[in-house]
C-alpha cells in the first residue's frame, strides 16, 4: 500500500535521532519532501515522526524500526520504503556509535569495537547498497554521509570510534568515483566539533552553568553547532548544481578550532 499517494520525493535519513537527524528531516520534509526515519529506538522514532506530522502534515513522515548492525534488518526496512513511499532519493547516513569517555585500545573489548563499526561503517553500505539500484536507474540522487574530526584524526581512546568514521570518509569517496558520472552526488560532511543535541548540547551547558559561563550560554551557536543550521548545509549538498558539486565538506562553530581534536 502506498503512503505517498501525491508522489513526493523520498528521503531517508538513517540513524534518525534528536539532533542533526530529525533537523534534517524536518527541513527537508518543509521543502517538500516525505521522510522514512531508520534507528533502533522506536519511542523515539516515534516521537520524531508525530512531531514532524504535526507540524508538516500528516503522512509526511514514517519510521522503519532498524538494527543498522544486521543487514536483513536494513535490507527490509529498505524494501518497506520503496514499497510504502517510492524509491529514495535522498539518503542521509547519520548513525554514529561512540563513548563520551575515551578508552584506550587495551581497555575496549572486542565486542564494543564490533559494533560500533558496523553502526559507523557497516550500515552505511549496507544502506547505500539498497538505494543506489533505484538511483542509477532514475540518472539522479544524492548520498550524504555524516562524518566527524574521528573521519581525519584517530585520537586515543577513539579505537571504537575512528576507525568506522575514517572508512565511511572512503566509503562517500568511492561512491563519488564510481557513480558520479551516472549522476549520483556521493557526500561527505565533516562535523568538526561538539553538536548543540539532547546529550552533548546538554551536558556543555550544563558545565557553563556551573561554571557561570554566561556568554556562552547567551551566545551558544559560537560555541556548539545548531541542529538546525547543520540541516542548511545537508540542503545546500543537495541543492548544488550538477556542474559543481561538493564531495567533501567539514564545519565547526564560530570559537571551535580547526580539527580541534589535533
Amino acid at each position: 500500500m502506498s503512503h505517498n499517494p501525491q508522489n513526493m520525493q523520498v528521503i531517508a535519513v538513517v540513524g534518525a535521532g534528536p539532533g542533526i537527524g530529525e533537523a534534517v528531516a524536518r527541513r527537508f520534509v518543509s521543502e517538500g519532501f516525505i521522510v522514512a526515519l531508520l534507528a533502533r529506538t522506536e519511542d523515539k522514532l516515534q516521537t520524531m515522526a508525530s512531531g514532524i506530522e504535526t507540524d508538516f502534515g500528516a503522512g509526511t513522515a514514517r519510521y522503519y524500526l532498524t538494527d543498522l548492525r544486521v543487514e536483513s534488518q536494513v535490507i527490509s526496512s529498505f524494501a518497506s520504503i520503496k514499497k510504502e513511499l517510492g524509491p529514495v532519493n535522498v539518503l542521509v547516513y547519520n548513525a554514529g556509535a561512540r563513548r563520551v569517555n575515551g578508552r584506550s585500545i587495551l581497555d575496549t573489548t572486542t565486542e564494543e569495537f564490533e559494533n560500533f563499526t558496523k553502526i559507523n561503517l557497516f550500515g552505511a553500505f549496507c544502506s547505500a547498497k539498497c538505494v543506489l539500484p533505484d538511483m542509477l536507474s532514475a540518472q539522479k540522487g544524492t548520498i550524504i554521509f555524516t562524518g566527524a574530526t574521528g573521519s581525519l584524526r584517530g585520537m586515543p581512546g577513539l579505537s571504537s570510534f575512528s576507525p568506522g568514521k575514517f572508512g565511511l570518509r572512503s566509503l562517500a569517496q568511492i561512491i563519488t568515483r564510481e557513480y558520479q558520472s551516472q549522476g549520483i552526488h556521493g557526500a561527505h560532511l565533516i562535523v568538526d566539533g561538539p553538536v548543540d543535541g539532547k546529550l552533548i548540547g546538554g551536558v556543555t551547558r550544563r558545565k557553563w552553568e556551573r561554571e557561570g559561563e554566561k556568554e556562552k550560554l547567551a551566545e551558544a551557536d559560537r560555541f556548539i553547532m545548531q541542529p538546525t543550521d547543520l540541516a542548511g548545509i545537508y540542503w545546500y549538498l543537495y541543492t548544488q548544481p550538477r556542474s559543481a558539486w561538493t564531495q567533501e565538506l567539514d564545519v565547526r562553530a564560530q570559537k571551535e578550532t580547526m580539527f580541534s581534536k589535533l
